[in-house]
């Protein structure tokens, strides 16, 4: 167990009179009124403190660096405080001083992380059993709570339910999925959020000046906007600026800052996103090599061109006046511009391909390659065919598409309308045109007279890519007199045939042609022989398939399992079936692995 906190030694003036604390600790807020970005939370416990209904234990949840663990010792001196309860503590009476300095054996601290067996908390049942020594509460800060194991949690749980008097558990965790329900739901859970970066600025310029900095405001917007919300992680940055701004003072500026913390830049990112919305792969691989030259991380830096993606597609949905975007100016101009020409589809393939590039960055070691990959995808993202066109394309039995038909500046068309041709044969542009090389060779040609139903019947197909490829390979007849419409299937695959045996599939295709004949006329459809090229019959509506036998096991593995002969392998990898048993009542030989009795 880890007992006491920080100290926070000159507070006022901000000038250490022991050993250097850095600014986080010394600037650490010592009252509710000066923490930032959490009225939410910070409300609800005023309102408990001053109703003196204070739960015996609370379940602080946020990111890093957004004051947790601040608030949890907020809250010990509140409890403890000479005047208190009282939610404004007054920092001068002995058990508050105690608390500030650590020295307090009522406020214990505890690392979860290194104190998570069942052994530890054994202990901490054992000392907060006892009395108080000199406070009014006994009040435990169980840090990073979901490190601990599940013998840990569940050896915990009588005590968090049922504390000795006097005693409040704070728990402060980062991972709030990780923490079970069995813990959660005997605590009183407080999410902090993400600290704003107008918060975040006020911060760190009243840091600034306390401590006799002139920093400029863009150079303060820039930590802010870099630290996604983590208050800490914003006092740490600025903490690394203050000596050299009172060294160069006005000449260490944003330009300075940008390269001391090897970081791109919204300028330079803006650049390179509107190149790679252009498909230029070559602008993406220059500005790889500039970045690795100078030293900046290849994750963060993938990291900003992602943030700037995301903002032109929040633009693009919630519009050009969107307040989802933080940013303002001729930068806010020039995303607008982009806005203009992109495609929330490239968007967010660019964004996806953004995202798996720093996952792979994250785990492996070449994080050059790895960076350029992920920019050569951001740049063909959108022009590049996607899986389930390519799966349609399989299905449909046709070839891939010429990569010359792929235009880089824009989404590529789908496989499923690239692979039919035109109808009623035209390729629109000869003969040796992408779409006549994709064409099936065993399709049939139209008949006179039927080309214009099969065209129309193509049409109202034309999203629904598979249904389109299949009709694509038939020949239609009719209608005739009577006002029937003969479809032959002219395919050698068995998956063209099994798919035109569908009933589903007969009666979208049926729907089709009676819209596009404009009546209900009566749709047949028959599949060619293989080798005169004539129908063997109606589908579902003609002579009854050729039934075949099975053997005697596989009949009483279908009677087993109540299943249904789909098909049956050619006769010559069918074996002798062997005879009957000499006795018609003689019991069947049991299955392999049938158990006796």
């Amino acid at each position: 167990m880890l007992r006491g906190m920080a100290a926070s030694s000159s507070h006022d003036d901000g000038a250490p009179t022991g050993p250097y604390q850095v600014v986080a600790r010394r600037f650490r807020p010592q009252t509710f009124q000066e923490m930032v970005g959490q009225d939410e939370v910070l409300q609800s416990l005023r309102v408990a403190l001053q109703q003196q209904r204070v739960p015996h234990a609370f379940l602080f949840s946020g990111s890093r660096g957004v004051g947790k663990t601040t608030s949890a010792r907020i809250l010990a001196r509140c409890l403890n405080c000479e005047k208190g309860p009282t939610p404004e503590p007054c920092g001068q009476c002995a058990a508050c001083r105690s608390i500030l300095d650590g020295s307090n054996p009522d406020v214990m601290e505890i690392d979860a992380a290194s104190n998570n067996l069942v052994d530890d908390v054994r202990r901490l049942r054992e000392s907060v059993g006892f009395a108080t020594m000199q406070s009014r509460y006994r009040v435990v800060i169980l840090d990073e709570v979901h490190m601990m194991t599940k013998s840990a949690f569940n050896a915990f749980l009588k005590t968090l339910e049922e504390p000795p008097p006097r005693v409040v558990f704070v728990l402060a965790t980062t991972e709030l999925h990780k923490v079970p329900e069995t813990i959660r739901s005997r605590c009183q859970v407080l999410l902090f959020r993400r600290v704003g970066e107008t918060d975040l600025v006020r911060r760190l310029r009243s840091i600034a000046d306390r401590e006799g900095g002139a920093v400029a405001d863009d150079l303060l917007a820039e930590i802010a906007g870099s630290v996604r919300g983590g208050v800490r992680d914003a006092e740490t940055a600025l903490e690394r600026v203050l000596p050299l701004l009172r060294a160069h003072g006005a000449a260490f500026d944003l330009a300075a800052y940008r390269t001391l913390v090897a970081r791109v830049g919204l300028d330079a990112t803006i650049g390179v996103v509107e190149q790679l919305l252009q498909g230029d792969a070559k602008a993406g691989l220059h500005f790889a090599r500039d970045l690795q030259q100078h030293g900046s991380d290849e994750r963060e830096a993938l990291g900003e061109i992602v943030e700037v993606l995301r903002w032109l597609l929040l633009l693009k949905i919630d519009g050009a006046d969107s307040g989802l975007v933080p940013v303002t100016g001729a930068l806010r101009q020039r995303l607008e511009a982009l806005v203009a020409t992109a495609e929330p589809n490239r968007l967010d393939a660019m964004v996806g391909a953004g995202l798996l590039g720093r996952e792979r960055l994250r785990r492996l070691e070449d994080r050059g390659a790895v960076f350029e990959v992920a920019l050569l995808r951001m740049a063909q993202a959108g022009a590049l065919p996607t899986l389930a066109d390519l799966l349609a394309e399989v299905r449909a039995g046709g070839g891939a598409a010429a990569p010359a038909a792929v235009a880089p500046t824009r989404a590529a068309p789908r496989f499923g309308a690239a692979a039919v041709p035109a109808p009623g044969g035209a390729s629109g542009g000869g003969g040796g045109g992408a779409g006549a090389a994709l064409a099936p060779r065993s399709a049939a040609p139209a008949a006179p007279g039927t080309g214009d139903l099969k065209a129309r019947t193509l049409g109202l197909l034309r999203d629904r890519a598979l249904l389109q490829a299949t009709f694509e390979l038939c020949k239609v007849d009719g209608p005739t007199a009577g006002d029937v419409v003969v479809v032959t299937l002219h395919s050698e695959r068995k998956m063209h045939q099994d798919r035109l045996q569908s009933p589903v599939v007969q009666q979208e295709l049926a729907k089709a042609v009676q819209d596009a004949a404009g009546r209900p006329v009566k749709v047949e459809f028959r599949v060619a022989n293989a080798g005169s090229g004539e129908a063997e019959g109606a589908l579902g509506g003609g002579a009854p398939p050729q039934r075949h036998e099975i053997g005697p096991t596989a009949k009483r593995v279908v009677e087993r399992f109540r299943g249904r002969v789909v098909q049956v392998n050619p006769e010559d990898r069918i074996g002798e079936v062997p005879p009957p048993a000499a006795e018609d009542d003689a019991p069947p030989a049991p299955l392999p692995g049938d158990a006796e009795g």
